[in-house]
């Protein structure tokens, strides 16, 4: 009975390890999506949600090293090699437990994390200023239909249009290819404001990361369970050593 349940955990580990491995695959690619998103806003955004993606490229990489424990542990029933892997899991375990906490911590702070940047970011837009967060500017109010941080009226006081009531181009739905001579007011803009859409969809994001950390600290400690179950029975059962 305990050879056909011993054979049976064996084949289960393999099968866990081989989707553990599947798991570091989709961590991996999720981690180096969610980078290659948020590249393209670094100026909006601070360093610690940078932090997160670039935890799941590093997560991927090392699983791809941890599985090799664990296949030839589970394969060979090598009681050196099961606690190895045990070991590992253990302390990846508690290291990826504690970066979802902080990522499901940081999930919540992401609208008035996004706003601060937003807002210390609005005196380096114009011509003769930082092009780079120019264009970014103009580029996040056309792509996601906002405008200012809270409101439009937040260009204001930046812009010096008080009285004018101007505001960015981007700020304002436009057709691209008219010719005519077209002016952004506060009562033609956008009224979501940046601060809100941006930080949303940022958000989801870091959603999407916690969510693939969470399936990867479950599929972690069903891999523990196993590789610790195996390397006692093999030990006391087997006397499993290299």
């Amino acid at each position: 009975m305990w050879s056909k349940l011993f054979t049976t955990v064996k084949y289960i580990l393999v099968t866990v390890n081989f989707l553990f491995l599947i798991t570091g695959i989709i961590i991996l690619s999720v981690g180096g999506s969610v980078q290659s998103a948020y590249n393209g806003y670094h100026p909006f955004l601070s360093d610690r949600f940078f932090s997160l993606p670039a935890f799941c490229i590093a997560t991927g990489v090392i699983i791809f090293l941890i599985s090799f424990f664990g296949f030839y542990g589970a394969f060979m029933e090598n009681y050196i090699m099961n606690m190895t892997f045990a070991g590992a899991m253990i302390l990846m375990f508690i290291f990826q437990l504690s970066a979802c906490i902080a990522g499901y911590a940081l999930k919540g702070n992401t609208v008035a994390l996004v706003h601060q940047q937003l807002t210390l970011t609005m005196d380096l837009y114009g011509p003769n200023k930082s092009i780079e967060v120019t264009k970014l500017w103009d580029q996040v109010q056309e792509d996601f239909e906002c405008c200012g941080v809270v409101n439009a009226s937040n260009w204001l006081i930046p812009l010096n249009t008080q009285e004018s009531k101007g505001l960015p181009v981007s700020c304002c739905s436009h057709v691209y290819g008219t010719v005519a001579t077209f002016n952004c007011t506060i009562d033609k803009a956008y009224t979501v404001g940046c601060a809100e859409s941006f930080g949303n969809w940022v958000q989801s994001h870091a959603a999407g990361i916690g969510v693939a950390g969470i399936f990867l600290v479950l599929m972690q400690g069903l891999a523990v369970a196993g590789a610790l179950w195996m390397a006692k029975i093999s030990r006391e059962e087997r006397g499993a050593y290299p």
